[in-house]
């Protein structure tokens, strides 16, 4: 009965509603003092859950004296509690995606803010904030980066940037994995090897990210820069990328 309980406790039923129908699945029809005995559920407080299993159509009430409680079948159960479930996470699904625009919303206002250094003590944070920018290009990503297979997230977000119809050139450094190159040029990815050793990137022209530490190297933490709306940090990066790029 204790494994019957938890899982109708997952449906959102309270404990002693749970035990009180778990109890009825084994006696089908019973009085209330033998319910409460069974379940073990205080005298005080099983006919206010029975009364709410009745609410919640799970039992059934059937006249008489002394008044005896009757479970429904158990497909019938089931088949009310999954429903209501899925009511709920539909309706849960609905709000969170109001409250993810909302929130997204002033994140990218707060995140457009001023010219800053940050620090993360896990490389991944940093990949998760970079593959963020890189997803959201609307125009143009160029970037000088190691690519690897240490770095999946990355290579994903360059990705969905070239699936949003952005210009994507990049330029690795030498002896990286052959499929994961041939995989982003199918992607519509640009690709160039130079050996440069740096880690920054621009974006749409105006946005620049820059990894100050190398991401090969364990830290105890890792630092870069953003700069959101330097149009002359933007070219200069620019400039020199074009630069490289055009070597043979």
């Amino acid at each position: 009965m204790k494994e019957i309980s938890g899982i109708l406790e997952q449906f959102g039923l309270t404990e002693y509603e749970a035990k009180t129908l778990a109890t009825l699945f084994k006696l089908s029809e019973a009085e209330a003092p033998d319910i409460s005995r069974n379940a073990q559920v205080p005298k005080t407080r099983v006919y206010d859950v029975l009364e709410k299993l009745i609410e919640k159509r799970l039992v059934m009430e059937i006249s008489g004296r002394p008044k005896k409680y009757r479970v429904v079948s158990p497909t019938e159960t089931f088949s009310q509690l999954i429903s209501a479930k899925k009511d709920e996470l539909t309706k849960l699904e609905e709000e969170a995606t109001q409250l993810q625009l909302e929130l997204s919303s002033q994140f990218e206002n707060q995140s457009e803010g001023g010219e800053r250094v940050m620090k993360v003590k896990d490389k991944n944070d940093f990949l998760k904030i970079l593959s963020h920018e890189i997803g959201k290009a609307q125009k143009e990503v160029v970037c000088f980066t190691k690519i690897g297979k240490k770095f999946p997230a990355l290579s994903e977000s360059l990705k969905l940037a070239a699936k949003n119809n952005a210009t994507v050139k990049v330029l690795h450094e030498p002896d990286q994995e052959k499929h994961v190159l041939s995989d982003l040029t199918k992607n519509g990815i640009e690709l160039k090897q130079g050996d440069h050793g740096l880690n920054v990137f621009v974006i749409d022209g105006k946005k620049v990210i820059l990894f100050l530490s190398d991401p090969e190297v364990d830290r105890d933490e890792y630092h870069f820069t953003v700069w959101p709306q330097n149009h002359a940090m933007a070219n200069m990066v620019k400039h020199y990328f074009d630069h490289h790029w055009g070597k043979e």
